[in-house]
């Protein structure tokens, strides 16, 4: 799909190559999420060989959402007044350097104080490449052009989580992490010359940047991101065990599983950007319905191989479906604060990452069990779907001559 330019208006320098720009946006993604999910791919590696539980492992994931949700928001303001090239520059950098400190880890310690260093800079680098993303095309084509960005999430459970999984399983786990550290260079090298005349965004007063957070649609939306997220970090934390042990699908098989819930996550991202500039109440019902039935499925069948097998691609599509409407839902609720609220956005995927995996985990050291997983991510996919239906409600206006107004 080409991508509409602001290049023949004064939005924007016509120099600048739209397209390539936001194919670098996406392969930078790319590699950041790749980074993010690859732990779920390569859990049993990561445990025996540090010597931890697959349970206490599972925290890794944790670690990384739970500084992304807190570091992110407070990098981002920090970070405010430095312009984007250096900006990018710093990050990646730090990005880059925690990968490399993850590979060469010689305890579990030592790789949570990497994971901290990898995601520091996750949400503000993201909350850039969604802004100036936006910033190059017409304002109808928001929707469409966050799925693209956001495609790179689902490129990252399609090819890079699958790839790392398998250099993982081929010649160890650590050699992954040292693979993204390179690809993540060049890429970085590769976005910096595609968007350096790419207009600038003026970051406003802190103060009144933080206030937009104080409006009932900024508030409902990240509510939403962290329900609708734990609900499918439940299972897709400890989705390697979870295959191997409930679904008996063979460890060599785990890669080709994966590519299947990778595929359904493109699915997904795509539909609920097009629909999303329809009516995004709509795609969030169904895509929140869709994501409960398919993890009480998934409770209920998921002992059966080729029936599991196959039914994470559902799963996939289902989870990922929301990403591009909340994200466009909540950059709108609060255009003051466009690249705070990104990355407040973030932080509530990332809110959810940490809770799911808590939830996980705390499942499994009750003796719940890896079969039990499922059913906990239904509940709180169904308690999603409640509170899109309240949110609704509180939004509806007082009986008058004031027209309805649609939540989106």
């Amino acid at each position: 799909m080409s991508t509409p330019s602001r290049g023949q208006t004064a939005h924007a320098a016509p120099t600048v190559p739209v397209d390539r720009a936001i194919i670098c946006m996406l392969l930078a993604v790319f590699g950041v999420g790749t980074v993010e999910y690859l732990v779920a791919g390569v859990l049993p590696e990561i445990s025996g060989d540090v010597g931890v539980s697959e349970g206490t492992a599972g925290l890794l994931v944790t670690v990384y959402a739970v500084t992304v949700m807190i570091g992110g928001p407070l990098m981002t303001v920090a970070t405010s007044s430095i312009r984007r090239t250096p900006l990018i520059v710093g990050s990646m950098a730090l990005f880059i350097a925690g990968n490399v400190l993850t590979a060469f880890a010689p305890n579990f310690a030592v790789l949570v104080i990497a994971r901290v260093i990898t995601a520091l800079p996750h949400a503000t680098f993201f909350a850039v490449c969604l802004v100036l993303a936006t910033s190059l095309v017409e304002p109808e084509y928001q929707g469409r052009v966050i799925a693209r960005i956001t495609l790179g999430l689902n490129l990252a459970t399609v090819l890079g989580v699958p790839l790392g999984t398998l250099i993982g399983q081929q010649i160890g786990w650590r050699a992954s992490f040292l693979i993204i550290a390179v690809f993540q260079a060049v890429v970085t090298v590769a976005l910096l010359a595609s968007t350096r005349h790419a207009p600038e965004h003026r970051a406003g007063n802190i103060t009144s940047e933080i206030t937009v957070f104080s409006r009932g649609p900024v508030l409902w939306a990240i509510g939403l991101t962290a329900l609708s997220q734990a609900a499918l970090f439940v299972v897709f934390t400890y989705i390697a065990p979870y295959l191997t042990e409930v679904a008996g699908v063979a460890t060599e098989h785990i890669t080709v599983v994966l590519f299947l819930f990778g595929l359904g996550s493109v699915l997904g991202n795509q539909l609920g950007g097009y629909f999303a500039d329809r009516s995004l109440d709509r795609t969030l019902y169904v895509a929140l319905s869709a994501l409960t039935v398919a993890l009480a499925v998934l409770f209920f069948a998921g002992e059966f191989r080729w029936f599991a097998i196959g039914w994470m691609f559902v799963l996939g599509a289902a989870g990922f479906s929301i990403i591009p409407p909340l994200a466009s839902k909540l950059i709108g609720a609060a255009a003051e604060a466009p690249h705070l609220a990104a990355t407040v956005n973030i932080a509530g995927f990332q809110l959810a990452n940490a809770a799911g995996a808590w939830i996980g985990s705390v499942t499994l050291g009750a003796g719940g069990g890896l079969g039990v997983l499922p059913l906990v991510g239904t509940a709180l996919a169904a308690a999603a779907v409640l509170l899109l239906a309240l949110a609704r409600r509180a939004a509806q206006p007082a009986p008058g001559p004031t027209s309805a107004v649609e939540v989106g």
